[in-house]
């Protein structure tokens, strides 16, 4: 599998889901900018999916019916990303985007974003 094919699964669908380390999978929407993936907190509770990313970034993502090991780290380049992460969610939910983020703390929000490593 190759990063152009990932990227056209994570593009054909808004629910894909993903997992640290042996946990569960959880539904969530990946966004792919520039042939990277990237995910974002909305609730900011206690032993959240990012935390455990954060203690251990080893973890898998599914994407249809194909499941990608990856590791999930913050960006080095976080705030240039975030301008392209917000595009690409743009872009992925339209309006649906902007609405949901009246319902949260932008900063925040933005802050907790991942990058969703593909280990090919």
């Amino acid at each position: 599998m190759t990063i152009q094919d990932i990227a056209k699964k994570v593009n054909s669908s808004w629910v894909h889901q993903i997992r640290c380390g042996e946990h569960r999978f959880v539904d969530i929407t990946i966004v792919e900018a520039e042939g990277r993936f990237f995910v974002r907190q909305y609730k900011f509770g206690k032993r959240s999916w990012r935390d455990a990313f954060l203690d251990h970034p080893d973890g898998a993502m599914k994407v249809g019916d194909t499941e990608v090991l990856i590791k999930g780290v913050v960006p080095e380049n976080l705030e240039e990303v975030n301008k392209l992460v917000n595009k690409a969610y743009f872009k992925k939910m339209n309006i649906m985007y902007w609405l949901m983020r009246l319902t949260y703390s932008r900063k925040k929000h933005e802050a907790s974003t991942l990058e969703l490593i593909p280990q090919i």
